[in-house]
């Protein structure tokens, strides 16, 4: 096995605990309970207001785990296909050398799975399923790069069995990824490659700013999970969420109709910055 691939993993997996270490150390210090949020700021709300605000939810969150992208390019259609009609040459006769020959050989794939990482901010009520959550990610293509979107119209809430520490979640709605930075055509085509080998050497073709067209998108997002409140105040909590997005975006708007579809699972640990208990 190369040894720049076992330094690229390791290098991968190095994010990944360190993402971990830091959601487990921010945990330990929300779980021993809090002053009111407010009145760190000057302002002493008084027991109308102070109902009031019980009744909203502004929690960041921090997450990390992994998911697949399925993007579906139809590689026949990017300038892939010139490096396929180069090496064909080799052959004789060339036309000998299909196309199906060359994704066998290098293992192209319409898909991958990617380690992800970030930080959400969650906006809701008690009145009403209904909430806002923007997300600060690494992107879907690759874990080096982040990913910015907001779910405007989501609908959903946390379940919770009455004298249980214990909660279940189901969320959806309509997000959009108001630009993905990894999601541009030298990462998807390089990492579709599972011959690493040929992957290093491919990676030389693409300029890092290669373009596919359309780095936004809207999506429809699910989510669903378990988490546990801790604390006595119980105003933080921990959790594995599994989710899965459809990219609704015209295919037309991306080259080689790329697609932002992708589902995996997030290890979280969230609190509460209105101090509103879970």
């Amino acid at each position: 096995m190369p040894v720049l691939f076992i330094y690229e993993k390791i290098t991968m997996l190095r994010h990944i605990f360190t993402i971990i270490a830091l959601v487990l150390m921010i945990g330990a210090a929300g779980a021993q309970g809090r002053d009111d949020f407010f009145s760190r700021l000057g302002i002493k709300p008084d027991a109308k207001k102070q109902a009031l605000k019980e009744n909203y939810f502004v929690r960041l969150g921090f997450n990390a785990g992994g998911g697949i992208l399925t993007h579906n390019t139809l590689f026949e259609a990017t300038n892939m296909a010139a490096l396929w009609k180069a090496i064909s040459f080799s052959h004789d006769p060339p036309q000998s050398y299909t196309w199906e020959n060359f994704e066998s050989d290098y293992d192209i794939r319409s898909s991958y799975f990617m380690p992800r990482y970030g930080l959400n901010l969650y906006f809701s009520t008690r009145y009403f399923p209904m909430f806002i959550n923007v997300e600060f990610m690494s992107s879907v293509a690759t874990y080096q790069k982040p990913m910015l979107g907001i779910t405007f119209l989501g609908f959903g809430r946390d379940f919770r069995p009455y004298d249980s520490d214990f909660f279940f979640s189901v969320h959806g709605g309509l997000k959009y990824v108001i630009r993905d930075w990894g999601f541009n055509g030298r990462e998807i085509y390089t990492n579709s490659i599972g011959n690493k080998e040929a992957q290093d050497y491919i990676e030389t073709f693409y300029d890092p700013k290669d373009e596919i067209n359309k780095r936004s998108g809207m999506l429809l997002t699910t989510r669903a999970g378990i988490g546990r409140v801790i604390g006595a105040a119980e105003r933080a909590a921990i959790g594995v969420e599994g989710y899965y997005e459809f990219d609704l975006t015209d295919e037309t708007k991306r080259q080689a109709g790329a697609r932002m579809r992708n589902g995996g699972l997030n290890v979280y640990f969230r609190f509460d910055l209105a101090q509103t208990s879970f």
